[in-house]
């Protein structure tokens, strides 16, 4: 039977997967015959492996807004001065891309061409403020009846957790971070 229920879907949490199990259920999507968008919200395209072979997938289409590096607000890097070894500084330019790959969803949303919406890293994007929580809440909102949705990201913000119908918290449990290891190309980006 199918299903015709429609949803917001949430992958939030400190734990290593939002990325990985949005993609996956992108990719079960389109086995399944719907067209997906992904949109990637603070990543630049090519830096994250799966950007390559997700070109190459027939229905499932990805956008990238965003430039290199990791970037956090200016008080986070000011009351944690450790976090300028491994982040920069937010610039108008993250600002305009948030708003310019929010607009682009907008449009996407508009034309009717996608089943599924993936909006990814938005909840981080959020939590930083680059976006209006309340802009995206009433996009969503009045869009939720017509279109799937998965956002992804750490710290979600509750005015957003509360309009999901389905939530996943990846928890971190143990990371080899902790121990200095770097990511590894092809398993972590």
């Amino acid at each position: 039977m199918e299903c015709l229920f429609i949803m917001i879907y949430i992958f939030t949490g400190n734990g290593k997967g939002k990325t990985t199990a949005a993609i996956g259920t992108g990719i079960r999507a389109v086995g399944a015959g719907l067209k997906v968008l992904m949109v990637k919200f603070m990543k630049e395209k090519g830096v994250s492996s799966e950007d390559n072979i997700l070109d190459e997938i027939q229905n499932f289409d990805l956008y990238t807004f965003g430039r290199k590096g990791f970037y956090l607000p200016k008080k986070m890097l000011e009351e944690n001065p450790e976090l300028k070894k491994h982040f920069k500084l937010f610039e108008d330019i993250d600002y305009k891309f948030a708003e310019e790959g929010f607009n682009f969803v907008k449009e996407k949303v508009k034309s009717k061409a996608y089943d599924l919406y993936i909006l990814d890293e938005i909840c981080v994007a959020l939590n930083f403020k680059l976006l209006n929580i309340d802009h995206v809440k009433d996009f969503l909102l009045k869009n939720k009846e017509k279109n799937d949705f998965i956002l992804t990201g750490r710290n979600c913000p509750e005015s957003i957790i509360v309009i999901a119908d389905l939530i996943t918290e990846m928890r971190e449990i143990k990371h080899p971070f902790e121990k200095g290891i770097k990511a590894k190309k092809g398993i972590d980006y």
